[in-house]
């Protein structure tokens, strides 16, 4: 007998007990589609969350800031000479926040002056450029930092079809949804302005009990650049160049000791690195410092270990799904072996090698969790089809998708799941088969005579 007639006779074999065998791979189905669905679903929730991590988040940026008051946790310029040698260092610049008086036209806005160096910030612009390496007051706004400009003397409400919110508008949509306010309708690149360092309610409202105290220096500057729109607080500041900011320093710099700003020293500070691998040991150096360091490689790291441990607990109730299947397999086959005792001695009486039996039932064990994993990962393609139609965000089963829920089936993971049912099979079919083969020919045909 040869490997085909055995197979030929294990299908004929299954054939005839259809209904026991349709309830056996049902099991097998179940099991496979669950965990290929179960697998899936944590695939589909780490790509979302890698995507969303490329889309908003610069892996190579590392965010520094002083810790304690002394004078070795101040971050200098001589500090930052000294991370720019650390190896792996592209680039490193510190920020100063610079309170801020801002006129253009009709429209004012008391906010915060971010001086920055533009190497080491990612600026994506709407309209305009970056400001020049200079010590003119020049500026780079951020698509939602328009709405600081206001006009004092206008009025909140409606005014045709339009939103009025604190003197700016508001964008109103059709169905009458709140839409991000976008600030003065002007055109902003190359708009002429006065800027005042210092507070613009005590520039606007001086206190006559204090004459002494020091009045800012009016400077006329011009907007570069729109940065634009997005969830990252790059969109809310406003930014100058690091020698305009110095320069305002010196030339107030009374005002300036009163708000503790000092020329070279810095309330914060980012450092890039060459890349991603660069990035712990520059963490780690700058930290040795003295200094407070953050990079999202951190959180990240965090949240792929979580993704880890929801995946593993995916496949566990998977696993478990087909161990159940492995029982049904088991238990199908042992009852075959009583209903066929007869046949089984025929077969021994005739000849027929014990591998043989043996591989016939273990071929009609793997014929069943090979059907089944067919079936199941057939099952699996189409409820990810039926998923994969995107949404809102939604929790499910402890994981959060942000674009509804997705399943990623890849081509591994279908071959991966039909070689365990498979497998699956043939493990359920060792004791059965093994049990046939220890039957005593005489005795399998007197008990079933």
């Amino acid at each position: 007998m040869t490997f085909i007639d055995i197979v030929l006779l294990a299908a004929s074999n299954l054939w005839r007990r259809k209904m026991r065998t349709i309830l056996t791979v049902l099991g097998v189905i179940i099991g496979t589609a669950c965990i290929v669905i179960m697998v899936a679903l944590g695939l589909g929730n780490l790509e979302q969350f890698n995507q969303s991590i490329m889309q908003s988040t610069d892996l190579t940026r590392i965010e520094i800031s002083p810790m304690g008051s002394g004078e070795n946790a101040k971050l200098t310029d001589a500090k930052l000479n000294q991370i720019r040698a650390i190896p792996g260092v592209k680039n490193a610049s510190g920020l100063m926040s610079i309170p801020s008086y801002i006129v253009m036209g009709k429209y004012k806005a008391d906010t915060y002056i971010y001086a920055v160096d533009p190497q080491t910030m990612d600026f994506k612009f709407m309209e305009g450029n970056v400001f020049s390496d200079s010590p003119n007051v020049e500026l780079i706004v951020g698509a939602n930092a328009r709405q600081y400009f206001q006009d004092p003397n206008a009025s909140g409400g409606m005014m045709g079809g339009v939103m009025m919110a604190g003197g700016y508008a508001v964008a109103v949509a059709d169905d009458g949804e709140y839409q991000e306010p976008a600030g003065p309708d002007v055109d902003w690149v190359g708009m002429n302005v006065k800027y005042y360092p210092g507070s613009g309610y005590l520039i606007e409202n001086p206190d006559p009990s204090t004459p002494d105290q020091p009045a800012p220096k009016e400077y006329r500057g011009k907007i570069t650049g729109i940065l634009k729109q997005s969830d990252s607080q790059e969109s809310y500041n406003i930014y100058m160049s690091i020698p305009a900011a110095n320069m305002l320093i010196r030339e107030n710099r009374k005002l300036m000791d009163q708000a503790g700003i000092k020329e070279g020293q810095y309330s914060q500070g980012y450092v890039n690195a060459v890349d991603v691998d660069a990035v712990e040991d520059i963490l780690k150096a700058v930290k040795e410092m003295g200094f407070q360091a953050y990079s999202p490689t951190e959180w990240i790291t965090q949240m792929q270990e979580e993704q880890a441990r929801q995946q593993s607990q995916l496949i566990a109730i998977g696993l478990i799904s087909l161990l159940v299947s492995a029982i049904g397999i088991a238990n199908t086959m042992l009852a075959s072996i009583l209903e066929r005792a007869r046949e089984i001695g025929v077969m021994k009486v005739i000849g027929l090698s014990i591998r043989k039996i043996n591989l016939m039932f273990l071929v009609e064990a793997a014929m069943i969790g090979l059907i089944g994993g067919l079936i199941g990962l057939g099952v699996s393609y189409i409820f990810g089809a039926a998923a994969n139609f995107g949404g809102s965000e939604i929790s499910f089963l402890g994981m959060y998708f942000q674009n509804g829920v997705q399943l990623s089936i890849p081509w591994w993971l279908s071959l991966g799941a039909i070689a365990i049912a498979v497998g699956v099979g043939i493990v359920s079919g060792i004791y059965p088969a093994w049990k046939a083969t220890k039957m005593s020919p005489l005795e399998a045909i007197r008990s079933s005579s």
